[in-house]
């Protein structure tokens, strides 16, 4: 087959992709920015409210079913909330790629106008797989997480915040996900993750996999140019003088909601001591009670919601805190720290899957006192925050800018095709 005559069909859940508002929409749009190369890319995405209908760079087609529209019966609902009665549907956020006679009739229809020759997809449309196998095209299998370890993660997150053991409910769902996820790897023509480090904890845990591509996540460099240059305006409350603490993300993900915890009830106050002006800026969306209580109380936390640009916040930050406890797959967060060239202090968890090194990319520090510590040897020695900053971004834009990645996905498709 031509290159340039592949035509690819994404399937998304969780909201519009443009603007990008999470690390998944920001590499569904590197891996559209690499497919548009091949040829038409259309999108069928599901989810359940209306889109925003603005126009996604590189996007030909795009059709969005939304299911809070439909009529659920009580059986179904009542199904929906028992994972163990559903042996066919992937348990974790069933409602976002909730499966319907007539979505699936939606998803053939769309299959057959816009006739894809590949489909890419993650976990969560797990049981519209066998439509595009009856249609005929190829399937990529997009690990952002290698699920039977991730959502492990994720709960792990939630109970140590509740201060409990995991549920019966989520014991069902663990026990249910790999063999899904199994299942649906040995559909694949090909599953991509995003580092060695997934690849590995994939082939532990469904050896053999030799089918399986690294395909980094990665951001567009050219878009943080702006920083560099001082052209990017602050945000008004930024303007004045201080050292500002920066965490970005989707704060409803107790994943990220367990690290702001720490941020708030630990990391910051020990640094307000040292540095009595230092802000904690939590940027993102669907802030939690407990954050917006901690902003009201203290006027240097500051919640911002979510918000339509993240480059001025990431000009106003004199640090990046990754204090990560769980999670999977690699941060986008600290590709986009380097990137603008804002130093980062992070976990060992926080920085899984990239291929860095501390003291030289970053500080890696475990423990409150030494992420502390980090920080603030970050604020009070610019000779090692300039080395770090400029060591991050040589190590971002040759190994992580969407031109490298670029490259990795162009091979993976012309070993495919």
């Amino acid at each position: 087959m031509i290159s340039s005559s592949i035509r690819t069909l994404f399937v998304t859940t969780g909201g519009p992709l443009y603007p990008p508002q999470s690390g998944a929409h920001l590499r569904y749009l590197q891996t559209i920015n690499a497919m548009g190369k091949f040829g038409l890319v259309g999108i069928f995405s599901l989810f359940p409210r209306e889109t925003n209908n603005q126009i996604i760079p590189r996007v030909d087609f795009h059709y969005h079913y939304n299911t809070a529209k439909e009529e659920i019966s009580r059986w179904e609902k009542l199904r929906s909330q028992l994972p163990g009665w559903h042996p066919k549907r992937y348990p974790y956020r069933s409602k976002i790629g909730r499966y319907t006679k007539e979505s699936a009739q939606q998803f053939y229809n769309v299959l057959t106008e816009f006739q894809p020759d590949l489909v890419i997809g993650e976990v969560w449309i797990y049981r519209y797989i066998p439509l595009v196998k009856r249609f005929g095209c190829r399937f990529i299998l997009d690990e952002h997480n290698v699920h039977g370890i991730w959502l492990k993660e994720l709960y792990a997150a939630y109970a140590a915040m509740e201060k409990r053991r995991l549920t019966i409910r989520q014991k069902l769902e663990l026990a249910q996900t790999q063999p899904i996820e199994q299942h649906l790897i040995r559909q694949a023509a090909q599953v991509w993750v995003c580092s060695s480090a997934d690849e590995q904890q994939l082939k532990n845990l469904y050896a053999p996999v030799p089918h399986v591509q690294v395909i980094p996540n990665g951001v567009d460099i050219a878009s943080y140019n702006c920083i560099h240059s001082g052209k990017c305006s602050l945000p008004e409350k930024l303007k004045s003088h201080g050292q500002n603490v920066l965490y970005l993300g989707q704060f409803s993900y107790a994943i990220n909601a367990e690290a702001v915890e720490l941020l708030i009830q630990k990391i910051y106050p020990r640094l307000r001591q040292i540095y009595p002006d230092c802000r904690l800026l939590l940027v993102g969306r669907n802030p939690n009670q407990h954050m917006l209580a901690a902003a009201q109380a203290d006027t240097g936390i500051i919640v911002t919601g979510q918000v339509s640009d993240i480059r001025p916040y990431l000009a106003a930050a004199s640090v990046m805190a990754v204090p990560l406890q769980h999670g999977g797959g690699t941060r986008l967060k600290i590709l986009e720290a380097f990137a603008s060239s804002c130093p980062v202090v992070s976990t060992t968890k926080g920085a899984e899957g990239l291929n860095i090194t501390d003291g030289e990319h970053l500080l890696i520090r475990d423990e409150i006192d030494a992420m502390v510590e980090g920080i603030s040897q970050l604020w009070s020695n610019q000779i090692l925050r300039t080395k770090l900053t400029d060591s991050a971004y040589r190590l971002v834009k040759a190994n992580y800018s969407w031109q490298a990645v670029g490259r990795k996905i162009e091979s993976a498709i012309y070993e495919l095709f």
